[in-house]
């Protein structure tokens, strides 16, 4: 997969056609699928590449001059980019020249000339260029002009309401697991690299791999939850707590805490991706390692349950 950041500033000249997606694509979800499984058919059928614009930031984010929190970490949506087979991802930053570009020549300029497009899904609420003036009507409108074509497609629905990220992001901050699993069409997922920790749940039999989650990351609130832990592509039941550790801990910083059931494995510097399925739990300070250890048991022994009532996911 090709990455590109500033399209304006850097030379790129796709030569070959392109299929292409314009979004925000924060969480990727069913109906950000929607229009990926319709890139991936015109890449089958007519032999295009396919693309994804997006952008690294909100504008919100850029005018107000705030730090937002997302579904997917920038390196998240990249490796799932990946495994949907994108060859092109277009990572734009919103710098002054890309807010101000005028909606045609984002067309012509960028769209066109820069990634040869031919095909372009989109959303009905797409927008794009200066104060977001680029629609689906434009795309549409201009078809003729620049030789290729546009399909938009409507909202999802979930109980009577739009998918969008915002909406997961209210489900998320809720902790309504099952409900934000439903909307993404896959489960919840955190990704990291595993960092040493302190070794105390050896010491109690339950060894567990940490993941220092990026300030970016939009987490579920603090607690024990029943997840999947992917392997090498392998997935094995597990039990993960967000949140500060409270029990052995001094500080707050959050790390999201893994037990893998059933597997003596080191994972130090590897990659971990989770899974989340259902929320066990709040994250409690225990009087003791004694307390903690049967609150564990008690942990896997409903995740072991859980497993078997889902069956592997």
């Amino acid at each position: 997969m090709k990455i590109y950041g500033n399209i304006l500033t850097e030379h790129i000249q796709v030569d070959r056609g392109t299929a292409l997606v314009i979004g925000k694509f924060d969480g990727l979800h069913k109906g950000h699928r929607e229009l990926i499984n319709m890139l991936s058919k015109a890449k089958e059928e007519d032999g295009l590449l396919a693309a994804i614009f997006t952008f690294v930031r909100s504008p919100m984010e850029v005018l107000e001059n705030s730090k937002q929190q997302y579904i997917l970490t920038a390196e998240e949506k990249r490796l799932f980019m990946k495994k949907n087979g994108i060859d092109i991802l277009v990572e734009c930053p919103l710098e002054p020249e890309i807010l101000s570009i005028e909606p045609e020549a984002f067309i012509e300029d960028i769209l066109v000339k820069k990634l040869n497009v031919k095909r372009i899904f989109c959303g009905e609420d797409c927008g794009f260029g200066y104060k977001r003036r680029g629609n689906a009507e434009l795309l549409k409108k201009l078809e003729e002009k620049f030789d290729y074509k546009t399909t938009v497609i409507k909202k999802l629905q979930y109980e009577g309401r739009d998918i969008s990220s915002t909406y997961i992001r209210e489900e998320i901050c809720k902790g309504n697991v099952e409900t934000v699993n439903e909307l993404l069409g896959y489960p919840y997922t955190a990704i990291g690299v595993v960092a040493k920790g302190q070794q105390l749940g050896r010491t109690l039999g339950f060894p567990t791999f940490n993941i220092i989650p990026p300030k970016d990351k939009l987490l579920l609130p603090k607690g024990v939850y029943y997840t999947n832990s992917i392997i090498d592509g392998v997935k094995y039941p597990s039990i993960t707590n967000i949140g500060t550790r409270p029990t052995v801990n001094g500080d707050d910083k959050i790390t999201i805490e893994t037990n893998i059931l059933d597997v003596s494995i080191d994972l130090y510097k590897q990659t971990l991706e989770l899974e989340f399925f259902k929320y066990i739990r709040p994250e409690k300070k225990f009087n003791s390692t004694d307390e903690l250890k049967a609150a564990v048991e008690e942990d896997i022994r409903l995740c072991r349950e859980e497993n078997e009532r889902l069956g592997a996911k």
